[in-house]
């Protein structure tokens, strides 16, 4: 987690920031559901991207996943809740 700090200034307050979730993952081949359940965890990728907050109105955030997973580089869409941005 990353504490964010203002010089001169005490903290006032510490608040558990709130991690990013994954629900869903957005599958690309074309023989078999394009939605599936998600399994993974935000912080096994290298990079996370938020590319849009409520995706076509929806409860659900769109957010962009990549990095190397088990020694094979992979990109990942997924729905989910950017909630604090914090992995």
């Amino acid at each position: 987690m990353t504490k964010v700090s203002v010089f001169g200034q005490q903290p006032t307050e510490t608040k558990e920031l709130k991690k990013i979730e994954f629900v869903k993952w957005l599958k690309s081949y074309e023989d078999e559901d394009k939605v599936k359940e998600s399994t993974s965890l935000p912080k096994v990728w290298e990079e996370i991207c938020l590319l849009q907050k409520n995706y076509q109105d929806s409860k659900h955030d769109l957010i962009f996943a990549r990095g190397k997973i088990d020694g094979h580089f992979r990109t990942c869409v997924y729905l989910g809740h950017w909630n604090d941005g914090v992995v």
